[in-house]
């Protein structure tokens, strides 16, 4: 295209409308998205909300305030502050992935051939990672715990700390438990 043509006012103006289109594609599809995460993050939080309220009480015996709150908290700001990011990241290598690969093979089939075995061994270590990811958590979560039913039950009992004189010794328990 000579350059006369490429500043017409036609030609810059399909660019520019390809240019404000995208953007306002883009604006809108992000709006969803993230509306859809907060709306997820919604039911999450109202379904474990009615899950405790409806659980037996011996589930409040064996589990402290501390690790509810502790495991409301996680997942909470887990969905509010880690997985958006993280799930428009992998959407995104996703999709850039799989049109490398169907580009080259289009271009190529035997690359098919070749591909397998790694896809294959990306699929096994994502699981070993998951399973061992989720332990880490686990066992964050139960190293927390008492730190969390120690506050607790502190703020429960703030009158009777306070008119005892006992501050001193529950904030000594509070920083044995770090």
């Amino acid at each position: 295209m000579p350059f006369s043509q490429q500043r017409d006012a036609v030609t810059l103006g399909i660019y520019g409308s390809l240019v404000i289109g995208t953007l306002l594609l883009t604006t809108i599809v992000s709006f969803f998205f993230f509306y859809t995460l907060l709306r997820a993050s919604q039911n999450l939080h109202d379904k474990m909300t009615t899950a405790v309220i409806k659980s037996p009480v011996i589930f409040f015996d064996t589990n402290s305030a501390g690790r509810i709150l502790n495991r409301f908290s996680k997942d909470i700001g887990c969905m509010d502050d880690q997985l958006p990011p993280q799930f428009l990241h992998a959407v995104q290598l996703c999709l850039f992935s799989l049109g490398a690969t169907l580009l080259s093979a289009a271009t190529n089939y035997w690359l098919v051939i070749g591909i397998t075995p790694l896809v294959l061994l990306f699929l096994y270590f994502g699981r070993y990672y998951l399973k061992t990811s989720r332990e880490l958590k686990r066992l964050e979560a139960i190293k927390c715990s008492p730190v969390y039913a120690h506050i607790s039950d502190t703020v429960t009992g703030l009158e009777v700390i306070r008119s005892s004189g006992m501050e001193n010794s529950f904030l000594q328990e509070l920083f044995r438990y770090r």
